[in-house]
């Protein structure tokens, strides 16, 4: 009988890493490849990997895998947590964040956004500011998700997640300052909830948007209050 040959052994830290990677570094992660990573991670990796200049958003939802809806809700909340306000910033993000909310509500097994959208491109740069401004509050929020499986975890609760979240992008919709931050907070810490199946997390998102609801329903009946009195004192 022959004697089992001996495994191959890397002469270098470089070569056993070569022989332990699926795929070469240099190539974007699709959906982590297959490792589980925090989703700031996997964010940071897509910029740094991605070899063109510009993205559209149909690459990102093919890059970011089966953790998809989870990743796109936060993708598209993101920018409404930076702190600036940008007038006509709120509509570009909130549109395709409700849309994907309603998907999931629906219970469509993966994101599908129209063509329209996912055509549309932005550069590498642009990506790379936005991860860069919003990295450490996810990884703030990080240090506290981890799998808390219960009632509301599984498919029944991620589509009450998802009609929630549609509720949400709508007021994430409205064109004003201060409503759009809040129930972007929301969503995303449901979001992050959502693919690490940690139900503290959505709850503490489910309570954060019941405070992002009442703010912007105060801001919203102000204006129409003042605006109300505007036109009683001019007529």
């Amino acid at each position: 009988m022959s004697e089992p040959k001996p495994l191959p052994v890397a002469d270098s830290r470089a070569s056993v890493l070569d022989a332990l990677l699926p795929n070469p570094p240099c190539e974007p992660p699709i959906g982590g490849d297959g490792r589980h990573v925090p989703v700031s991670v996997l964010m940071a990796e897509l910029v740094s990997t991605w070899p063109r200049p510009r993205i559209s958003l149909g690459e990102m939802i093919q890059a970011f895998g089966p953790r998809g809806y989870g990743i796109l809700m936060i993708l598209f909340a993101i920018p409404n947590l930076l702190p600036i306000y940008i007038p006509g910033w709120s509509p570009i993000f909130g549109i395709p964040l409700g849309i994907v909310c309603l998907q999931l509500a629906l219970g469509l097994p993966a994101p599908k956004l129209p063509r329209f959208l996912t055509d549309r491109s932005m550069r590498r740069e642009d990506l790379a500011m936005i991860v860069e401004k919003s990295s450490p509050w996810i990884r703030r929020i990080e240090r506290y998700i981890r799998p808390r499986p219960s009632v509301l975890t599984g498919w029944k609760a991620d589509r009450l997640v998802g009609a929630y979240g549609v509720f949400l992008a709508c007021q994430v919709m409205v064109p004003l300052p201060f409503t759009n931050g809040p129930p972007s907070l929301a969503v995303a810490i449901m979001a992050m909830g959502l693919i690490e199946e940690d139900s503290r997390a959505i709850a503490v998102g489910a309570l954060v948007g019941l405070f992002a609801t009442v703010l912007s329903f105060a801001i919203i009946g102000g204006l129409f209050w003042v605006a109300v009195r505007a036109v009683t004192l001019v007529v």
